[in-house]
């Protein structure tokens, strides 16, 4: 059985990891917007691993069910 203890500070670090994503994100997104304009953008670990104008594929796509893989999701979108 997991320590109480072991199974938060997991839980912290893919929160933490996932916050990193969702900052990075926040700090290129004048980059992003020019080559994801209308898409749903996928990061993990600072980088993009993938993207899509239909959020659902993506996500069957990368076979999300939980916050285990720390990927952050956003939509990109220009504007003028």
């Amino acid at each position: 059985m997991q320590d109480l203890d072991d199974f938060t500070g997991s839980d912290l670090d893919k929160l933490e990891k996932l916050a990193d994503n969702f900052k990075w994100f926040n700090s290129h997104y004048d980059g992003l917007k020019k080559e994801f304009d209308r898409r749903y953008v996928a990061i993990r670990e600072k980088q993009i691993v993938d993207s899509d104008i239909n959020l659902e594929r993506l996500i069957k796509r990368l076979k999300i069910q939980n916050y285990d893989k720390s990927i952050a999701i956003e939509y990109i979108y220009k504007r003028f």
